[in-house]
């Protein structure tokens, strides 16, 4: 266990500060001890980048970056330095938000309760427009009805008649579905309030999930070199950007449970079978197979137990899945993952250990 007095801690703290190089990271080294251990023992180095920043404020500037630059994918360090704080507040604090930094990423999911409204409003427009024409279409035929009867006497009357009745309760008509789409769009305003509530605590099961840290593979999507061992490679890094953040986050935020997701790119959060029944947890995914890596992140985290929750499917079914969500990886690399998997045993460090097949619970 090591010893540093304060006056230790605060000298480097001051050297770093001098330098304009102070944080988390840099000061744990320099006093050779973990980010775990600094926090325990300095617990005000919490506050040593802590920055002011909503939700809102990052959308709203995410989509003024989009404004400026449609086509751009952003990095997390280009939206920081426009918001005013440090990349590690970011990732901290707005993990979620980082599908927003891709250009054809849409503020809300295709399946949010907005886009379905939204439908509903083009369904309505449609059904306007198609009763026009059926309207148009039958007044047409009717008048060539009448004036083929009555020899097209009195065809001034008939445009009367049909301009006064027949156009004007199409018209009425007309304008009850507009009034019902802009009754829908203002539903669609508010459940946006209501969305962004729901996104800042979110629960699941009774139990509150804090955070949901996932690897970033976009490095993998846009590597010229796809060789097998570049792209494991690029793999392992991002999953050990994926932990080293998930460690930081889990020692400021304290949930009662870590739920360690290993997915192994054959299914996505939805398919989690169950979560503690109460309490707070933070979900970790990642489908790193190589022991070392993964030990080395569980001896780290201390306080919270680590539940174990792992996908068992076939290699086919991981193909499947993989190409739906259009995963950067090759069938050669998603072969390699599925025969070195090495599942997580209770030996390794967990509480618990739990297997699931993402079409029906083993």
């Amino acid at each position: 266990m090591p010893t540093i007095s304060r006056e230790q801690f605060e000298q480097v703290v001051d050297e770093l500060a001098a330098a304009n190089d102070l944080n988390t990271s840099k000061l744990a080294k320099r006093l050779g001890v973990s980010r775990a251990w600094l926090y325990d023992n300095f617990p005000e180095v919490r506050d040593l980048s802590r920055q002011s920043c909503s939700e809102d404020d990052v959308i709203v500037e995410i989509e003024r970056m989009r404004a400026e630059r449609p086509y751009d994918r952003f990095t997390v360090e280009e939206v920081s330095e426009r918001l005013g704080i440090v990349r590690q507040t970011f990732s901290r604090n707005f993990k979620h938000l980082y599908d927003y930094l891709n250009p054809d990423k849409e503020i809300f999911s295709p399946s949010s309760p907005e886009q379905s409204l939204l439908a509903q409003v083009k369904d309505l427009e449609n059904r306007i427009k198609k009763l026009t024409d059926e309207r148009e279409s039958e007044l047409s035929r009717k008048e060539d009805e009448i004036f083929s009867t009555l020899m097209r006497k009195d065809a001034e009357e008939f445009e009367s008649i049909r301009a006064s009745s027949s156009i004007k309760r199409l018209q009425d008509q007309a304008e009850d579905q507009a009034q019902i789409a802009r009754q829908k769009t203002k539903e669609v305003a508010n459940l946006r309030l209501e969305i962004a509530k729901l996104k800042a605590n979110e629960t699941q099961g009774g139990c509150e999930i804090l955070n949901h840290i996932k690897p970033d593979y976009f490095p993998i999507s846009v590597t010229k070199d796809v060789s097998l061992k570049n792209i494991i490679k690029l793999f392992n890094e991002s999953e050990k950007r994926n932990l080293s953040l998930a460690e930081e986050i889990i020692v400021d935020q304290r949930p009662d449970y870590v739920i360690f997701f290993q997915p192994y790119l054959a299914c996505d959060r939805s398919s989690i079978p169950a979560l503690p029944m109460s309490g707070s947890a933070i979900i970790v995914e990642s489908n790193v197979f190589r022991n070392e890596i993964r030990n080395e992140f569980v001896k780290s985290i201390r306080g919270a137990p680590i539940i174990a929750l792992y996908a068992q499917t076939t290699l086919a079914k991981t193909k499947m899945f993989a190409r739906g969500a259009k995963s950067p990886f090759s069938a050669e690399f998603i072969e390699k993952l599925h025969v070195n998997i090495m599942p997580p045993i209770l030996d390794d460090g967990f509480s618990a250990v739990m297997s699931f097949d993402p079409e029906g619970f083993l």
